[in-house]
C-alpha cells in the first residue's frame, strides 16, 4: 500500500463531503477560493501520506542497506510458510555470511565496510526474483527467502550469488547455509535455526555452501 495515494484519496473524499454539504459556490471569487483551498488540501494529504510512507519504509527496511530488517523478514517468512503449508509448496531459506568481513573492516575502515554491505545487498536483490525477499539478519549476515523453491533450486541461486560476489565485488566470498520447508523444518523457527547452523559450518571452510540433508 502506498500511503501517498491514500492521503490524496482521503483529501479528495473530504473535499467531496464539503461540496455535498455546502454545495458549489456561485460567485467567481468564491469558486477561486474553494479551488485554491482544495489544491492546498490535496497537497497536504499527499505530504502526510508521503511522511507515513517514509516512516513505514524506515520501520521495515534496514537503514544502511535498504533490505528488510530482521523482524520484518521473520514476519514475511512466517506468512510464506503458512501459505506453503496450505498449497503444499516448498520454501527455501538461505543464510549468507560475508567471509572475513572483520578483516576487511580492520584493513579498510568501517566506512568502506558499510559500502561493501550496501553493494552486497544490491547484488543479492539482483540475483533473486521479485517475489523473493532479502533481509539483513545482523552485522554481515544476510538472509534470502525463496517461496515456491526447493533445495536444489535454492542451491543454484546460492551458487549464482557466490559467483556474482567473486566476479563483481573484487573476489569477495560468502558462505551459505540452505534449508527448506517442509523437508528440513516444520515451521519458521526451525527453518531459520537449520539454515543458520549450516551457514556457521560453511564459514569454517569459507566460500562454501552447505545444504540440509534431512
Amino acid at each position: 500500500m502506498d500511503f501517498r495515494w491514500v492521503g490524496l484519496g482521503v483529501s479528495c473524499l473530504m473535499i467531496g463531503v464539503w461540496l455535498v454539504a455546502f454545495g458549489l459556490p456561485m460567485e467567481e471569487k468564491s469558486i477561486v477560493s474553494v479551488a485554491s483551498a482544495s489544491i492546498v488540501q490535496l497537497a497536504i494529504g499527499y505530504q502526510i501520506g508521503r511522511y507515513i510512507q517514509m516512516l513505514r519504509q524506515m520501520a521495515y527496511h534496514d537503514s544502511l542497506t535498504g533490505v528488510l530488517v530482521n523482524r520484518r523478514f521473520v514476519a514475511r517468512l512466517k506468512q510464506e510458510i503458512d501459505t506453503a503449508r496450505r498449497v503444499h509448496s516448498p520454501v527455501t531459506l538461505l543464510f549468507i555470511d560475508l567471509d572475513n568481513f572483520k578483516k576487511y573492516n580492520d584493513r579498510y575502515g568501517h566506512l568502506e565496510g558499510d559500502k561493501l554491505l550496501c553493494s552486497f545487498a544490491s547484488l543479492l536483490k539482483s540475483c533473486v526474483r521479485s517475489e523473493d525477499a532479502v533481509g539483513r539478519w545482523g552485522g554481515e549476515e544476510f538472509v534470502v527467502l525463496l517461496p515456491h523453491t526447493d533445495t536444489k533450486r535454492g542451491m543454484a541461486i546460492g551458487e549464482r550469488i557466490q559467483k556474482a560476489a567473486r566476479e563483481e565485488m573484487g573476489g569477495v566470498t560468502v558462505s551459505i547455509g540452505v534449508a527448506s520447508f517442509p523437508l528440513h523444518a516444520a515451521d519458521a523457527m526451525q527453518l531459520t535455526e537449520k539454515a543458520d547452523t549450516l551457514m556457521y559450518e560453511a564459514k569454517k571452510q569459507k566460500d562454501c555452501m552447505l545444504a540440509a540433508t534431512n
